[in-house]
């Protein structure tokens, strides 16, 4: 089996990570939260000859969402799997939820393949991830963990130093907390973090210096 390479884009309004994870063995690809810019995450697919066999998206707000739709209609939108965590679907739904219309016209989206809460499942032929809910961002918040691989995409649960902000529609401040301290550092020291903004960090690291982690 072929390792996973990560390739981070900072696109869309706001430079959300876009993370392309490759996998040059069997030349399949997924896209975690597709921020903006769809034309320049299929150019590099197709340049690279890579297939897209998913989207991942950690929370439903249009600065990680932004790119999705283009990416669905050039890869078929009956075909190509977008995951979420299932609570997610109404934040995508809705678009004072998903916060569309602060960047231009409003609009709403959705997901077609809804996940619970530690399940595992395939997101190539040949790896596979485990989704963790962790609401308080929004109601329906996840990180998706590589554990394979060593590797937390935590969205905007988690940053490097910090966390997300949790007043906009469906967020909630303790309910963040509980997620971060009971699910995302529940996990090894040496996971790497992939935010959805700002640089990379590891569980490790948060653990000892991040001072929304309890002590």
């Amino acid at each position: 089996m072929g390792q996973l390479k990560i390739v981070c884009a900072q696109l869309g309004p706001i430079d959300t990570n876009t993370y392309i994870l490759m996998d040059d063995e069997i030349k399949e690809a997924i896209v975690i939260d597709p921020a903006g810019s769809p034309e320049e995450i299929i150019k590099f697919l197709e340049n690279e000859g890579y297939s897209l066999d998913g989207v991942l998206l950690t929370h439903g707000h249009h600065d990680h969402i932004g790119g999705l739709e283009g990416l669905r209609e050039h890869y078929d939108p009956w075909k190509l799997r977008v995951y979420a965590a299932k609570p997610e679907q109404e934040v995508l739904m809705v678009k004072d939820y998903n916060l569309s219309p602060m960047f231009g016209e409003g609009y709403t989206t959705h997901a077609n393949m809804m996940i619970n809460d530690k399940q595992i499942f395939e997101v190539t032929s040949k790896h596979k991830c485990q989704c963790l809910y962790t609401p308080g961002h929004t109601v329906g918040s996840c990180c998706y963990y590589f554990a394979e691989e060593g590797w937390l995409f935590s969205g905007d649960t988690l940053f490097a130093g910090s966390v997300g902000r949790s007043d906009f529609p469906t967020g909630d401040a303790q309910t963040l907390l509980k997620s971060l301290n009971h699910v995302v550092m529940n996990l090894p020291d040496e996971v790497i973090v992939y935010p959805g903004h700002g640089p990379s960090t590891t569980i490790g690291e948060e653990r000892e210096t991040n001072p929304f982690v309890e002590r």
